[in-house]
């Protein structure tokens, strides 16, 4: 580093500390804030080695230093820090944003479309549902996705011969698991996001529901939407009853959680994410070659749904030289087809540009193709808004407590509505 960028970063950190703030206070300095897993710090060294390359080319390539910070683990938390930060006009000069809630920031980010042309980056050759995200209202880019995720049924082919299509054909493989000795359905019904869209929302708009109306208010307990998160409610509790589910799931509020229930050698079926397969294949074994993927179960007279998710970069500086050299960064990094190609293949996530899965560079993680087809059929984003949170924690909240035993699905259900919609009438 050479002195005049140790100055920098020096200078950087002390007004980080006592402004409590990532505001690029220096003109030599880009600021940024990013996950854990996609940073110089990623716990993978192979990931960590890849990302400083490419910090340290562009330093030397635009003059920049380049400073970053990372996102708290609790992303509900950290988005609204991140909100709060762009309110005030001290948001870092870029940022990993959680793809669904782009949305929200759009009147404090920079449109991206000259430097995605200057870069020869085709905003058509991203998926659908991302291209959806990243256009704003005006028809600008104001988002840079850089992967992508889904939920799907994980099944031992050996104790799950044919994998279920409905939540009562799931109930009833589960029994002749217990049956055998095993444990049932395994999925988060715990307080945590990953309860939400892993358990929750797939069985919900699988039905029709709607989270939150068109009004940006929340929807869940309105006319039909109150019957369908009820059916939800009560078939979860049913399952629970019969035994087909544990009642230790109350505890388990992310898909991750599965890794250490499938590791017991206990669990045949179970509810994972698609970044997940990695980390199983790494712990069957053998074994692996046994299990398969399908979509999620529906409630009689639904349909399949599964829940998208991913992160995204927007770029918030006003500097042109700083955007174009973030936007340099990203693109080299995470969202270029090359940069995608190499990112994707080491976080182990799904690509959301079209020719990165055809890209020499790309190693595709285990049933991709099936991943594919289920996000391409199945697949919805979160709504963005901000109420959204709100009504995303006290839904997990109330099936936790339904699953644990300390409320019925209509109480759960009716407490969670009037905490959410608590003081809204006011507004009015």
């Amino acid at each position: 580093m050479s002195s005049k960028k140790q100055q920098c970063f020096i200078t950087g950190c002390f007004l980080l500390f006592f402004s409590g703030c990532t505001t690029a206070a220096d003109d030599e300095t880009i600021t940024w804030i990013t996950g854990s897993d996609s940073s110089p710090d990623a716990p993978d060294e192979e990931m960590s080695t890849y990302v400083q390359e490419n910090i340290h080319a562009i330093e030397e390539e635009y003059d920049f230093s380049m400073q970053h910070s990372i996102h708290t683990s609790n992303i509900d938390e950290a988005m609204a820090r991140l909100q709060e930060q762009a309110t005030r006009g001290q948001a870092p000069d870029f940022a990993l944003i959680d793809g669904y809630a782009i949305e929200r920031f759009e009147d404090y980010l920079q449109p991206l479309d000259e430097l995605m042309e200057e870069f020869d980056m085709d905003i058509n050759d991203f998926l659908p549902f991302a291209r959806e995200v990243m256009i704003g209202d005006d028809g600008q880019v104001y988002g840079l996705y850089l992967s992508t995720d889904i939920r799907y049924v994980f099944y031992d082919t050996r104790y799950v011969p044919e994998p279920p299509t409905t939540w009562e054909e799931a109930m009833e493989i589960s029994h002749d698991l217990v049956d055998q000795g095993f444990e049932g359905l395994t999925l988060p019904l715990g307080v945590g996001e990953g309860t939400a869209v892993t358990s929750l929302w797939p069985l919900f708009w699988g039905q029709g529901g709607e989270l939150i109306d068109e009004e940006g208010r929340p929807a869940f307990y309105n006319e039909e939407n109150r019957d369908h998160m009820l059916n939800v409610f009560t078939s979860i509790h049913e399952g629970v009853e019969s035994g087909a589910i544990s009642q230790r799931m109350a505890t388990n509020g992310e898909e991750n959680d599965g890794n250490a229930e499938i590791s017991t050698g206990l669990v045949k079926m179970l509810y994972p994410g698609s970044w997940q397969i990695n980390t199983f294949q790494d712990i069957l074994g053998d074994e692996f070659e046994h299990w398969d993927v399908a979509s999620l179960p529906y409630i009689e007279g639904g349909e399949h749904t599964t829940t998208v998710g991913g992160w995204a970069f927007g770029i918030f500086t006003e500097d042109p030289e700083k955007q174009r050299a973030a936007f340099d960064y990203l693109q080299r990094t995470y969202v270029g087809e090359t940069g995608m190609a190499r990112f994707t293949t080491r976080d182990g996530s799904m690509p959301v540009r079209q020719s990165v899965y055809e890209s020499s560079e790309y190693e595709p993680i285990p049933f991709i193709a099936e991943f594919q087809d289920i996000l391409e059929d199945e697949g919805q984003p979160r709504p963005p808004e901000l109420v959204y949170n709100t009504v995303s924690v006290q839904l997990q909240t109330a099936i936790s407590q339904v699953v644990s035993g300390s409320k019925t699905p209509e109480e759960a259900l009716e407490d969670a509505w009037e905490i959410v919609t608590f003081g809204m009438e006011d507004e009015e």
